[in-house]
């Protein structure tokens, strides 16, 4: 009986795992982990045309997926989405509060990684900074 438990315990998370689903792995996005000490961020790009403009969709302080629905939406060549410090990504130092100007700086760190792999110094950032 103990068994049974367990297995529809397991298959429970499994089939809850399967229920959320990120638009950007569907529209041709690569993610990527970004280092901006003391943060990761989470971030997923495309890049089809290196040195062309780059957009980034930078997420607001509270998770929101409008931002994330523009950034599926945008049709140009180099497109980048940037999640605030702690939102997908969980180090040691999350565990307090992220201050505004702290999440802003690592997500200004995070943007000129991203225009290093578009190979561009043209950045248009769309969302809140």
């Amino acid at each position: 009986m103990g068994g049974m438990k367990k297995t529809g315990i397991i298959l429970f998370f499994l089939l809850s795992g399967c229920a959320y689903h990120n638009p950007l792995d569907r529209a041709d996005f690569r993610f990527q982990t970004l280092n901006t000490p003391p943060y990761v961020i989470s971030s997923w790009y495309r890049v089809n045309e290196r040195g062309q403009p780059l957009t980034v969709y930078v997420e607001k302080p509270v998770l929101d997926d409008q931002v994330r629905q523009q950034a599926v939406r945008d049709e140009s060549d180099n497109v980048a989405y940037v999640a605030r410090p702690c939102q997908y990504f969980q180090t040691d130092v999350c565990g307090a509060p992220v201050s505004l100007p702290d999440s802003n700086k690592a997500v200004n760190q995070a943007i000129r990684q991203l225009q290093k792999k578009a190979g561009t110094d043209k950045v248009t950032v769309k969302g809140v900074l």
